[in-house]
């Protein structure tokens, strides 16, 4: 796998410790969609922060159509996941673990689904965002785009208490 951008950035002051930002979080994910000089359309697949929470997986789902939809208005076309409905939460780790998992996925040419997730936020409308929850094994096949075949891409969201927000 080859890291082509990555941000970081703080979300200042929000009405809570572990409440995040969605507008910190689109502009992050923005900025190393840019240094990256990567269109999100081309990505097939993001590894969300995705804590389950139905305070949190909503916010991060708004930032991260904020910062797609400032390139396409394309729906459903990337698939979206978190380790973590497999492994827990790593605090520090969380990162590295949802990297390795897009590196095996890379590896294998195959998605894993994230568990638990049948009955999906009824928070969030993923038919107006970009993504779909992967719920079970699939190839992960390489996106055509304007009938040219584009190589697999992906992006990985890490979000902290406190307001830290990283994107590569």
């Amino acid at each position: 796998g080859v890291i082509k951008g990555s941000a970081i950035n703080h979300g200042g002051k929000t009405n809570g410790y572990t409440v995040p930002n969605p507008n910190a979080q689109a502009s992050v994910i923005g900025r190393a969609l840019k240094e990256a000089g990567i269109d999100p359309r081309t990505i097939s697949y993001l590894e969300a922060h995705g804590t389950g929470t139905s305070l949190g997986d909503p916010i991060e789902i708004a930032g991260l159509t904020k910062a797609f939809q400032a390139y396409t208005t394309d729906k459903q076309f990337c698939s979206i996941g978190s380790a973590k409905s497999n492994i827990g939460h790593c605090e520090s780790a969380a990162g590295i673990a949802g990297i390795t998992k897009i590196l095996l996925q890379l590896k294998h040419g195959q998605l894993a689904p994230s568990l638990h997730a049948e009955v999906l936020n009824p928070n969030i409308d993923f038919s107006t965002t970009p993504f779909v929850v992967q719920q079970e094994l699939a190839e992960w096949k390489r996106p055509v785009i304007d009938g040219q075949e584009v190589p697999r891409r992906s992006g990985v969201s890490s979000f902290g208490a406190g307001g830290s927000n990283a994107h590569i």
